[in-house]
């Protein structure tokens, strides 16, 4: 795992800059996220939306369990994603051991610009550095962007961990609003293959069994 106070990724001028996200910068996150996340709030329920926000902007909790990751272009916060070393403590299903993904937000004035696949490779490598065999995360039906990408990059889809996002805030709702899991399986590589990750996506029944053996 990188120092707490390393950067994830080289500085370049112009170019995506990751990093470790301290409480200095909890204002500027709070302002991506609130501009990332108010495209959905004509999507989800009025009597859902302020929870889920309120528990994706809770970065004290999620810095409790984790580490905050930032996105800097220009020096300026561009976007953010919490790393979980390990995902069963956000309450979803997920088991002991398994590192997870939270709460990724791109700023829609830099979306297009590859930030949040720089995001994402960041917080799956502090996974793999962490010795995770599993990365993973969910995101939700109504996140057709998010969903497109993710499938782009090869993550797989994890049925048996989704769940209704409107049971998990206690509300009940006229249909469910599914938050669908998805990840990846990391394989450590031989010392000269360094810098290549291999993965697997095994079927659907292989995840139900470790989920019963964790």
């Amino acid at each position: 795992m990188s120092p707490p106070d390393a950067a994830v990724s080289t500085r370049r001028k112009n170019m995506p800059f990751v990093r470790i996200a301290g409480a200095a910068d909890h204002p500027a996150i709070r302002d991506v996220v609130i501009a990332a996340y108010g495209q959905y709030a004509d999507v989800i329920p009025p009597d859902i939306f302020p929870r889920y926000l309120a528990d994706v902007l809770n970065l004290e909790k999620h810095a409790s369990h984790g580490r905050l990751l930032v996105v800097e272009v220009d020096d300026r916060v561009c976007a953010f994603a919490a790393f979980y070393p390990d995902a069963s403590v956000q309450g979803v299903g997920f088991p002991p051991g398994w590192a997870g993904g939270r709460a990724l937000a791109v700023h829609p004035a830099v979306r297009g610009y590859g930030v949040a696949r720089v995001l994402a490779a960041a917080v799956e490598r502090l996974a793999q550095d962490n010795g995770s065999p599993v990365f993973a995360f969910h995101t939700y039906s109504f996140m057709t962007s998010a969903i497109a990408l993710y499938d782009r990059l090869g993550y797989c889809r994890a049925p048996e961990f989704d769940f209704d996002m409107a049971a998990h805030f206690g509300v009940s709702a006229a249909e469910p609003i599914m938050a669908l899991a998805y990840l990846r399986h990391l394989t450590r590589v031989r010392p000269h293959a360094a810098g290549v990750l291999r993965t697997h996506c095994p079927a659907t029944s292989v995840h139900r069994k470790q989920r019963t053996h964790q």
